[in-house]
């Protein structure tokens, strides 16, 4: 049983190995915004450069921020005196885009086959 146990882990040690570094590595974080003022960043970008999320992450910071009293874009659902809540959306589209928050990358924007997420100190998702 233990020699069964020393192979299994030499297979998985293998197959680490065998696996190309990107797989293995964080998500790339593309700055949004240069100079950086505040964060505006996007990563975990699937079927889509970072130059067009980067628009997207833009045109967001200014609907949330700029807007005639600025626009919350989540709330704290379940909130009590003991229980800070979670983080729950208050629009589910912007400019075309479906938002949706996932436990792995917080606020994911997707259109059809394209996807990133959005994070930075511009987009916190914090019911603390």
């Amino acid at each position: 049983m233990r020699a069964g146990l020393l192979t299994a882990a030499a297979g998985l040690a293998a197959l680490a190995l065998a696996l190309p570094a990107s797989s293995l590595a964080e998500p790339k974080l593309y700055e949004c915004q240069h100079p950086t003022v505040t964060g505006q960043e996007a990563y975990h970008l699937v079927n889509i450069s970072p130059a067009s999320a980067c628009v997207v992450v833009r045109k967001l910071a200014v609907f949330v921020h700029n807007g005639s009293q600025g626009y919350k874009l989540y709330r704290c659902a379940g909130r009590t005196k003991t229980n800070p809540g979670r983080p729950a959306l208050v629009i589910t589209r912007f400019d075309g885009w479906n938002l949706h928050i996932e436990s792995r990358d917080g606020l994911v924007m997707s259109r059809g086959k394209r996807s990133f997420a959005v994070t930075g100190t511009d987009f916190p998702l914090n019911c603390t």
